[in-house]
């Protein structure tokens, strides 16, 4: 599951302040022509939500609305911004308008969308809702949550691509300071058998400041208690097992991060080169407005990220089952199956 892997650590490049402000600048140029270039209008709204100017996007949105009342652009830029904005009532209105107009897009994930936002509607208004459910719909037990497996992942009648629509939210969409996110990700990762990612999950919820960020700790320590409990499994008296040498803690698990986080600089310097490639190819003026300059910009983009190359689950059938991770030395391990190089890159209206 490599994209899970990077939404959890942040290995993914994120464009720079002056790649949106290059974009309003080129696309003001064009709207002084055509003031009702929608498409114009689009990219100008988006840039401006990404730069955290909210009231100006609302603006050029709200515009592009008078204009193209029925279009799902209109609708669904403006749920995604109300949706930054707190206004929930609002964003599931457009939410829904989008969704009548173009029920497939986004892979036809935007429900997932509708759902954190109604969620997040709900525990506005009561804050207990945030410790009862999360807004993917599955509450499952301790033992669950410790003991997950495909089969659990089945019965509870949880959709293939629900972990893919929480990574989109994470990396794409802006939500990665979004505790509720990380929590509800956990809860499909650990139902799903996806142990070390799940434990990552709700440690990220957890240092965001969970409502549940006790229910997070347990999580955490039952599946510290499965993962030691299957690691020592045929070990003997001396603490060594055959042809591996002595256990250490460290050797167990502690949640992805402690090693990785700091492998080549970790995310922190993933994003720093990125942005240093992006600045200087906007110095060397790439023309980021139109697509032979997207085009070059999320061809680096798909290069520099580590481990994910396209947004969904991936099964290799050749790799080992949970307990059986004799290439690593370790059992119960999730390995991420690198997916084809030939996977598409994502376009503008995807970013």
């Amino acid at each position: 599951m490599p994209c899970v892997f990077d939404a959890l650590m942040g290995y993914w490049p994120k464009h720079t302040d002056a790649y949106y402000e290059r974009r309003i600048e080129a696309f003001d140029l064009g709207l002084a022509w055509m003031p009702d270039w929608t498409d114009g209008l689009d990219a100008k709204g988006i840039s401006l939500l990404k730069l955290g100017r909210l009231p100006e996007a609302e603006t050029v949105m709200k515009r592009r609305l008078d204009i193209a009342p029925d279009a799902y652009p209109s609708h669904a830029n403006l749920g995604t911004l109300y949706t930054f904005t707190g206004a929930y009532d609002d964003a599931l209105r457009h939410i829904d308008r989008a969704m009548k107009i173009e029920p497939e897009a986004h892979f036809g994930r935007e429900q997932y969308h509708r759902d954190l936002v109604d969620y997040l509607r709900r525990g506005k208004a009561d804050p207990a809702v945030f410790t009862k459910e999360t807004f993917v719909g599955i509450a499952p037990t301790p033992n669950q949550r410790a003991q997950g497996s495909k089969a659990l992942w089945t019965r509870l009648g949880v959709n293939e691509d629900a972990v893919d629509a929480l990574v989109a939210m994470l990396t794409v969409y802006g939500a990665d300071e979004l505790a509720e996110v990380y929590f509800a990700l956990g809860e499909l990762l650990a139902t799903r058998g996806n142990r070390r990612l799940a434990y990552t999950a709700y440690r990220r919820a957890k240092e965001l400041g969970h409502p549940r960020a006790a229910t997070a700790k347990r999580a955490m320590s039952d599946i510290d208690a499965a993962l030691r409990k299957s690691f020592y499994k045929g070990t003997g008296r001396n603490g060594y097992r055959r042809g591996h040498g002595p256990i250490r803690q460290q050797d167990i698990y502690r949640g992805i991060g402690r090693k990785y986080a700091h492998e080549r600089g970790g995310a922190k310097a993933l994003q720093r080169d990125y942005a240093a490639w992006e600045n200087a190819q906007l110095a060397k003026e790439l023309p980021v407005w139109t697509q032979a300059g997207l085009d070059e910009v999320y061809a680096h983009m798909h290069d520099v990220r580590r481990r994910c190359k396209a947004p969904r689950l991936i099964d290799d059938p050749l790799a080992p089952l949970a307990g059986q991770d004799r290439a690593a030395g370790q059992p119960g391990g999730e390995v991420a199956a690198q997916p084809s190089e030939d996977a598409p890159i994502a376009k503008e209206r995807d970013q």
